[in-house]
């Protein structure tokens, strides 16, 4: 797999994910037999780490959006 992050401060809240993590997401997602061809970060995002991912049972890339680790999200009151 062809795979691009963005370097960052470890301590930001958007952390690269790995590749291998990536493809056992695509495999979750699109079965066992899938497998993504690339994973090259997105810059611009504000609080997901986003990827564009070709994956071989699709037609078109996909975008796969990351959540940070739930010790780095942040909340809002509903106030």
């Amino acid at each position: 797999m062809d795979f691009r992050s963005i370097p960052r401060d470890r301590h930001a809240s958007q952390q690269p994910a790995t590749a291998e993590d990536i493809q056992a997401i695509g495999q979750r997602a699109f079965g066992d037999a899938a497998r993504v061809t690339s994973a090259v970060e997105l810059g611009g995002g504000m609080y997901n780490t986003t990827y564009r991912i070709p994956v071989d049972s699709t037609e078109t890339p996909l975008i796969l959006r990351i959540a940070p680790a739930p010790g780095q999200q942040f909340t809002s009151s509903g106030n």
